[in-house]
């Protein structure tokens, strides 16, 4: 099915298609759809043909690193500092050092939303009996994630009052350290806004989030350090503020964590949304490729298993 007809299925004038307990799926999907187009017609605006620009770094890397990462984040930051040296964020009066923060910023914004396209534009909604048994899930850290994930980008949606939210997740390659961590970007702002949106590594390793968080503090507090060229000994100690900072980052990422453990597992039972609106499906989960002729996102819905 060609994507522009895929996203007739959900277009409003169809809604009384729908059966009436599942007339939310539609709305969820055009505020999803519209919020996703409007975020990568920002990125466009701001960095203009940037995104055929990393599809060609990502070709130029080829098998060099795990087909389960789209493009690592430092080459996003090479093509900004090669072909956007002018358009990267800026503050008045902010220092070098929070000029390369801001821009580091800016590459990681853009591998999420390039990740995503590339992965073919999916959507995923989990249904609400499995979203209360992911917030029980604990603080386990799914360290074999890379060997079981789907696509390079998922799109997490929920339905929301005034439409639609989310939050992407993706794995990273961090080629130097030859480390593997997992991205989440929530998308949570009234408004799309591609500059709003955080982006949380956690490093792929320590059994659990709250060490995992640890490690990624750390990695991040050696990388300050170099980039300043000084030394830090941090205190790693209970109530220190590493560990009060990894626990806090932990505590706001279970979820995701676990959201992304789950939907890379055999447990959900994952279906196309437009199967609902009598429509054949376009692909079977997890799709065998991207599919992506045209840009409207496929959504998927998914909840236990049957």
């Amino acid at each position: 099915m060609d994507r522009d007809t895929y996203a007739k299925n959900f277009a409003k004038r169809r809604d009384g298609e729908w059966d009436e307990i599942f007339r939310w799926v539609p709305r969820m999907y055009r505020a999803a759809a519209s919020r996703l187009e409007k975020l990568e017609r920002q990125a466009e605006r701001q960095f203009p043909g940037v995104f055929d620009r990393l599809d060609q770094a990502r070709e130029a890397v080829g098998d060099t690193i795990p087909t389960w990462c789209w493009l690592p984040v430092t080459h996003v930051q090479q093509v900004l500092a090669d072909h956007y040296p002018h358009r990267t964020t800026r503050a008045p009066g902010a220092s070098g050092t929070g000029l390369a923060v801001m821009a580091a910023s800016d590459a990681a914004q853009l591998q999420v939303i390039g990740a995503w396209r590339a992965a073919g534009r999916h959507m995923v909604n989990i249904h609400d009996r499995s979203i209360a048994d992911l917030e029980k899930a604990g603080d386990r850290m799914p360290t074999d994630l890379p060997q079981r994930w789907p696509l390079p980008s998922l799109y997490v949606v929920s339905e929301a009052p005034n439409g639609a939210l989310g939050a992407f997740l993706h794995l990273e390659w961090n080629e130097r350290e030859q480390r593997a961590e997992l991205r989440i970007a929530p998308d949570i702002t009234p408004t799309a806004a591609l500059d709003r949106i955080p982006v949380q590594p956690l490093h792929l390793e320590g059994g659990t989030v709250t060490e995992a968080a640890r490690r990624t503090v750390l990695s991040i507090q050696a990388g300050i350090d170099t980039a300043l060229g000084t030394e830090t000994l941090p205190d790693i100690s209970p109530g220190s503020a590493v560990d009060e900072t990894a626990r806090t980052i932990a505590k706001k990422n279970a979820f995701w964590v676990a959201a992304a453990d789950w939907l890379a597992s055999d447990r959900p039972t994952t279906l196309d949304a437009a199967f609902l609106a009598g429509a054949k499906p376009v692909a079977d989960w997890p799709p065998a490729t991207s599919q992506d002729t045209g840009r409207a996102p496929v959504l998927w819905l998914a909840g236990p298993a049957s």
